[in-house]
């Protein structure tokens, strides 16, 4: 649905590209909140970078598909969406690190 049409909006293959980074993060981490604080972290790191790179690599597919004389996406909008990619990977650490702080915050204290 999403390489037919000549779209040429960022927020499409942005999706898309949470939804692959997620799937990938979920095979390299399998039970990210059920194991330790890092894999929680390490989830997010993936999460954030791999959105960047996932999108690239779709926008590029689109461009490739399509072989218009003006791409769809120019060189410079997949660069500049390369170069967030430290960016959303540090939000995905700080996001998973939330998370485990979150998680310890609502843990059951026992009292003597």
């Amino acid at each position: 649905m999403w390489l037919s049409p000549e779209d040429q909006h960022v927020w499409p293959p942005v999706l898309l590209g949470v939804g692959l980074a997620l799937l990938l993060a979920l095979r390299v981490v399998p039970r990210p909140f059920s194991g330790s604080a890092w894999a929680v972290v390490l989830f997010g790191v993936l999460l954030g970078a791999g959105t960047s790179v996932a999108a690239v690599g779709l926008m590029f597919f689109k461009n490739a598909l399509h072989a218009h004389v003006f791409l769809d996406f120019p060189p410079a909008l997949l660069l500049a969406l390369l170069n967030r990619a430290p960016g959303w990977a540090l939000a995905g650490a700080l996001g998973g690190a939330g998370v485990v702080l979150l998680r310890w915050a609502l843990r059951p204290h026992h009292r003597l």
